[in-house]
């Protein structure tokens, strides 16, 4: 009889025991999360939203009632991230590095340089490299200045001298600026200037740059950009099938790049508000009234997001060859299949639709082309 209670006491016990590790694995794990509190003096907006900037336009994530110049959101990201807060009635937006974190906001007004955020480390990084870096371009900016006075005179030695100068002093940013990306490459911080200052560059530089980042930040939506974007200027480059796509003319119709196959075509991205594409467009206009001729055709692709502004411009600069858009400004498909970042840009594919070359401009597209068409 002893034994039977002995017995059963250990039953009890081992349920009791087995119940309760059950319990700590039934408890659900905490989800990291942030709070942002804000309280800016002179704000008379109604609301304010937390939104992400995504394919060329900001995306609302969340929304908060404004009450006597305060407001706050509260949720979790996955990894940390720029985010931005807008306001109703406002054009004026505040920049936040968004962290798992309690962030406290405040300021008389909504001017950056007026607000203070505390409790983002990355926000504070990121605030220490704007500080920094606007010093460089404040420099740079003078150099300008200085070049459109020596233009306005016509004094050529001293545009040269001053060309001089704002190449060393440009190199003075880039270097900044690689630097702060390397003392940080264990930080989101790091992809995240990547994305705004280094994806010009070749894509060797780039990969070495990918693979240097920590792998606690492997994950990091901007990392995973810089993939992207390597993956993207692999595709793109010399040597490589030009990536077919089909756009709408004017009028609707569908105008595939392939359907160019079997002659020379310059895809040139462009804009009517794009003050270089514009005076660069009679050396391309002269380009194609020599060759057009003899196999060379041209393919526009415009990144306007007014019809009439884009059509006024292809008449006004005499573009008589093939012109489509899809009215999506930087959001332009073709665009982004070709990774342009900036306008602008040509691609100038051969007759079996090899890119050979990309932004050819002023003599060296006519050049080019000469060697092209030498003897034809």
């Amino acid at each position: 009889m002893m034994k039977f209670k002995q017995i059963l006491t250990a039953l009890i016990v081992a349920l009791i025991a087995f119940a309760c590790g059950n319990s700590t694995e039934n408890i659900e794990e905490v989800k990291p999360s942030f709070t942002i509190d804000a309280k800016i003096d002179s704000l008379t907006s109604q609301t304010a939203y937390l939104a992400q900037f995504k394919d060329g336009g900001f995306v609302n994530t969340d929304s908060a009632t404004i009450e006597n110049g305060m407001f706050s959101f509260k949720g979790s990201v996955e990894s940390p991230n720029v985010q931005y807060i807008l306001f109703n009635d406002s054009k004026d937006r505040i920049v936040v590095f968004l962290e798992n974190s309690e962030i406290s906001i405040s300021g008389t007004n909504l001017q950056q340089e007026n607000l203070s955020v505390i409790g983002s480390d990355l926000n504070t990084k990121l605030e220490k490299f704007i500080v920094n870096v606007k010093s460089y371009e404040e420099k740079l900016k003078s150099v300008v200045e200085e070049y459109y006075a020596a233009e306005a005179s016509g004094d050529e030695s001293l545009l040269i001298e001053i060309d001089q100068k704002y190449k060393e002093q440009d190199s003075l940013r880039k270097s900044f600026v690689e630097a702060y990306i390397h003392d940080n490459l264990n930080s989101v911080i790091a992809p995240y200037l990547s994305l705004r200052y280094k994806m010009d560059d070749d894509v060797s530089e780039l990969e070495e740059l990918y693979n240097s980042f920590s792998p606690e930040i492997a994950n990091s939506e901007y990392v995973k950009l810089i993939g992207e974007r390597i993956a993207l200027k692999k595709g793109t480059q010399v040597g490589q099938p030009a990536p077919l796509f089909s756009m709408n003319d004017k009028d609707g119709n569908p105008i595939a790049l392939e359907s160019f196959k079997g002659k020379y075509v310059l895809i040139d991205f462009w804009a009517s508000w794009c003050a270089p594409c514009r005076a660069e467009n009679p050396n391309v206009v002269a380009a194609y009234n020599k060759y057009h001729d003899k196999g060379f055709e041209i393919f526009g692709v415009s990144f306007d997001d007014n019809k009439d502004k884009w059509l006024k411009a292809v008449e006004a600069d005499n573009l008589a060859w093939s012109h489509v858009s899809d009215l999506k400004g930087w959001g332009n498909a073709a665009g982004q299949l070709y990774g342009v970042r900036g306008i602008p840009h040509s691609v100038l594919v051969d007759k079996e639709g090899v890119i050979i070359a990309k932004d050819l401009r002023g003599e060296e597209l006519q050049d080019r082309l000469a060697e092209i068409f030498a003897g034809v």
